[in-house]
C-alpha cells in the first residue's frame, strides 16, 4: 500500500523555505543598509514576516507529516 502526501505538506515546505530565504535577506538588510531605506524600514519588516512564514511552515510541515496521516 502506498502513503499519500498531503498537498499541505508541501505548502508547509514552501512557507518554511520562502520564510527562511525572506528572514535570511532582513537579516543582511539589517547588517548592510540601504543607501535610501524605504519611509518604514526601522520596522524591519523581512525579519517579522520572514519569521511568521518560517514558524507556520514548521506548524504545517508537523502537522501534515505523511508519517502521522495513517495514525489519524
Amino acid at each position: 500500500m502506498r502513503e499519500t502526501i498531503s498537498i499541505w505538506w508541501f505548502s508547509g515546505l514552501l512557507l518554511f523555505c520562502y520564510g527562511i530565504v525572506i528572514l535570511a535577506t532582513g537579516i543582511y538588510e539589517l547588517s548592510h543598509p540601504l543607501a535610501h531605506p524605504p519611509t518604514l524600514s526601522y520596522l524591519h519588516a523581512p525579519i517579522w514576516w520572514g519569521a511568521l512564514l518560517a514558524i507556520v511552515g514548521v506548524v504545517y510541515l508537523v502537522r501534515f507529516h505523511p508519517k502521522k496521516i495513517g495514525t489519524r
